[in-house]
């Protein structure tokens, strides 16, 4: 039995840079994220640049909250 794809067709598209963003995990903790796109691991103190749709995910709006994340402009 072939593997599923996690990738919706939705991502086959060109990054608008006016809406990249970058996220930080200020926590001393390893975060996995569960994205529409499959898992991701934002380790502790790293930053990572992302499409700002990701702050629409609610795992991600609860970290924000929390101050666990920080998202900011890139």
């Amino acid at each position: 039995m072939p593997a599923k794809s996690h990738k919706p067709a939705q991502l086959e598209r060109d990054w608008d840079p006016t809406k990249v963003i970058t996220v930080h995990n200020r926590s001393d903790q390893n975060i996995l994220l569960n994205l529409p796109t499959g898992h991701f691991r934002l380790d502790a103190g790293r930053s990572f640049r992302m499409i700002s749709d990701i702050t629409d995910v609610q795992q991600v709006k609860e970290l924000i909250a929390a101050g666990l994340v920080q998202v900011s402009k890139s």
